[in-house]
């Protein structure tokens, strides 16, 4: 421990040698601390080397209560949570008055309020910072022949308006840190509420997406979703009597052939942006649930945006908004000022814009947006991105660009859905090293399968799943490696169970997508749900290292990957594919 002194003897006589360089290096040992309970500590322990005193202690204002309560001490009985009222007591008095007080006799004192009798001297002096008085330092002794005179008080004052300064600065410091933690808090509870806005749950099984949302901070305005046309009789009329029969027996309230989606970027980014996109998104959410033209959508989506934040700075979004149907393999979409997605063609390896007109929303009264249409086939991919995607800049500057884009785009075309976005994302970030970037990126991909044999969506009801099996196994009627339809059954009935079960967690409002792919010596079975997935390598290994390979957790698994030729699933977890070879 460092031993400051103000120069006393051990006779008791005292004296100024040394005093300042003292204090220096005192202030130094207080100060090497930022956590306030250190500070208080030191201070404490740095007064009684000073004085030679055996016990001492700091009562810091408490505010809201108006008491002074001891925050460290030392010689005191440390389990009582001691706190006296302002005027009261020796500290009390000192705290009311803002004088400093040196006593030679402190039991005969009537403002005493101790109970330790043995005590003979003590010194009680107030911290203040700027005139207001943050609580009390107090030292006392118990020896005879030490008795506190005035040079001592002086001394103690000093070293007080020291102390003061940096107790209060670590007050402040421990005050801005509980609000960036809070701050901190609501900022990661606000970016999962975000997140879980931005559903990308495609109701038809034979149209796959990913998605990536890089906002520049905790939160941001970009956003994207994926929106179910609820069940209509109007748009029921235009599918077949097969699908509508099929569609009947679905205990869903989404039609599992139509759909919309949508990518947008409200104008800046952080809170504010991100409150903006959360009442943009759910607005979108709920007009495209009960519409089919992306012009009427965004009609009404421009109003209602005017409508709410017409006094904002931030008074307008880029949005692009298709409607896919899956009857025909049609994209019909409008774009609101938007960056154009680009469209890969998976026959020749062509690639374009998806090109259209319209204002943003919120910018104009009208938008003028201009409604087209374009035929995807199997294999097909369309790409949605933000503008931060192509204004992503590097250390020197640069931009990413489009030109840039449609390299990486063509580069990774042969790569599946995931890979791509998985590269493409990589390809992002080597791009930008650690430059910061200034603004979000929000990408979608979008991809129509190959084409399907047969391609089923039920609902989440165990009842399904016999006439699930039995219409793959008439669809697999070619496959030379169907010998066994028993193991095919007990893998299906496996996989479907878990997909009810464990991925929708029988929650009926979810659906199972079901297709299968049927050539004469391989068979290719992917069953999918809309769960939230699971670590399924993690699983295995789990298993695997368990004595009691019997066990129900995990057992299906096994079975299933003994039977089959190959089982692997995406990357969420949330779905299975089988692979039989003859």
């Amino acid at each position: 421990m460092l031993v400051v002194n103000a120069g006393r003897d051990e006779s008791g006589a005292s004296g100024s040698q040394g005093a300042g360089s003292g204090f220096y290096r005192v202030g130094k040992l207080i100060t090497s601390s930022m956590e306030l309970s250190t500070r208080l500590e030191r201070v404490v322990e740095q007064a009684m080397e000073l004085l030679g005193a055996e016990r001492g202690s700091i009562m810091l204002m408490d505010e809201d209560e108006g008491d002074l309560v001891v925050r460290a001490s030392r010689g005191l009985d440390s389990s009582r949570a001691y706190r006296v009222r302002l005027g009261e007591g020796i500290a009390g008095w000192v705290a009311e008055h803002g004088e400093p007080l040196v006593l030679q006799d402190v039991v005969a004192d009537r403002r005493f309020r101790g109970t330790d009798p043995s005590l003979k001297s003590a010194l009680a002096v107030p911290l203040s910072v700027g005139g207001r008085i943050i609580g009390v330092l107090n030292v006392s002794t118990a020896r005879r022949q030490r008795r506190f005179d005035r040079q001592d008080l002086e001394h103690l004052t000093s070293f007080a308006d020291m102390a003061a300064v940096a107790i209060d600065n670590a007050r402040l410091y421990e005050a801005l840190r509980r609000d960036h933690e809070r701050i901190d808090r609501e900022l990661r509870m606000a970016s999962r509420i975000q997140r879980s806005i931005l559903s990308t749950h495609v109701p038809c099984a034979s149209v796959r997406m990913v998605s990536r949302l890089m906002p520049a901070s905790a939160v941001g305005g970009d956003f994207f979703s994926v929106i179910p046309l609820d069940r209509d009789s109007r748009f029921c009329f235009y599918c077949s009597s097969e699908v509508q029969d099929r569609c009947q027996n679905l205990r869903t309230e989404f039609c599992p052939n139509k759909f919309g989606f949508m990518i947008g970027d409200v104008a800046n980014k952080g809170m504010p942006a991100a409150l903006i996109m959360s009442v943009l998104t759910t607005t979108l959410y709920e007009i495209g649930r009960r519409q089919v033209s992306p012009r009427a959508i965004l009609d009404e989506a421009n109003a209602a945006f005017r409508r709410f934040f017409s006094e904002s700075q931030y008074g307008f979004a880029t949005l692009f908004y298709g409607f896919y149907d899956n009857t025909d393999n049609t994209l019909t979409y409008c774009r609101a000022g938007h960056e154009p997605p680009l469209l890969l063609r998976a026959a020749d390896g062509g690639m374009e814009y998806l090109e259209g007109e319209g204002f943003p929303v919120g910018l104009m009264g009208d938008g003028d947006y201009q409604e087209k249409r374009v035929e995807l086939k199997r294999g097909d991919r369309v790409l949605l991105y933000t503008d931060g995607l192509t204004g992503a800049l590097n250390a020197r500057g640069e931009v990413l660009g489009r030109r840039r884009l449609v390299e990486l785009v063509e580069t990774h075309a042969d790569e599946d859905i995931e890979g791509f976005l998985d590269t493409l994302a990589d390809e992002i970030m080597l791009f930008t090293g650690d430059a910061s970037q200034p603004d979000d990126i929000a990408v979608m991909v979008l991809e129509l399968e190959d084409l399907y044999d047969l391609t089923l969506t039920v609902g989440t009801d165990v009842r399904q799943i016999r006439y699930v099996i039995n219409s793959v196994l008439e669809t697999l009627q070619g496959f030379e490696g169907l010998k066994d339809p028993v193991t095919l059954r007990l893998c299906l009935e496996e996989l479907l169970h878990n997909a009810m079960e464990h991925g929708n967690r029988c929650d009926v409002s979810k659906k199972v997508y079901i297709t299968v792919k049927a050539e004469p010596r391989r068979a290719t079975i992917r069953v999918r749900d809309e769960g939230e997935g699971f670590d399924f390598r993690r699983r295995l290994e789990e298993v695997e290292e368990r004595d009691d390979l019997l066990s129900e957790r995990g057992r299906g698994l096994l079975i299933v990957r003994h039977y089959a030729d190959e089982l692997r699933f995406n990357r969420e977890g949330n779905e299975a594919t089988l692979i039989f070879t003859a």
